[in-house]
């Protein structure tokens, strides 16, 4: 799961819940992926695979809107016939935070060997951000966003700008006002049928 914090301005707005269906894409398509659905560049070599969950890559942007100006981007490397793999992205110049997480293999940045399982942050130094990878196939994760600027307030998996809105939160949880928890085994028609009967309350 990945959770972002939102602005004090949206935190309280209505949720929304998509199901996104995965939209193949060639590197150099012009068209625009369809709605409710996840981009998926593949590069002319093949070498390489973008999933545009949020944001913005080569031009291609998800059909799915952040309330924050915020990019989640996964790069999927396989081997490639001169066996090296490079991908490159262009960080917009608002995302002062940017960090990758290597899922598998390893992959190489400003020739620093990135090892599995590690977590890399960005400085906000240049724009342009190139990943290699030298050894075989790598599983990739690019998060980056602009810094809202706010105060933040966490407890357990609640995230507000003030301890008294967090305590509010939990007592709407416990209330119900956020909808009921469903089971994970639920079909897509079970789980919409669920979400209507149980509504959120905001």
């Amino acid at each position: 799961q990945i959770w972002l914090n939102l602005p004090a301005e949206h935190k309280m707005d209505k949720p929304d819940a998509k199901l996104l269906k995965a939209h193949s894409m060639e590197n150099s398509s012009s068209s625009s992926p369809p709605e409710d659905t996840t981009p998926m560049i593949t590069s002319e070599d093949g070498s390489t695979i973008t999933t545009i969950v949020a944001g913005e890559h080569n031009g291609v942007r998800a059909p799915v809107e952040c309330p924050t100006d915020a990019s989640i981007i996964r790069i999927q490397f396989a081997p490639s016939k001169d066996s090296k793999s490079t991908w490159t992205h262009t960080l917009p110049t608002s995302h002062e935070t940017a960090m990758l997480y290597i899922k598998s293999g390893s992959v190489t940045i400003d020739n620093q060997r990135i090892p599995p399982h590690h977590t890399v942050y960005l400085s906000p130094d240049g724009e342009q951000l190139t990943i290699s990878a030298t050894e075989g196939e790598a599983d990739v994760l690019l998060l980056s966003g602009e810094p809202l600027r706010e105060p933040i307030a966490s407890q357990g998996s609640m995230v507000m700008n003030t301890q008294g809105e967090i305590q509010k939160a939990y007592m709407d949880y416990q209330r119900g006002f956020m909808g009921l928890p469903w089971e994970h085994t639920m079909s897509d028609e079970e789980w919409r049928d669920h979400v209507k009967r149980n509504p959120s309350m905001y």
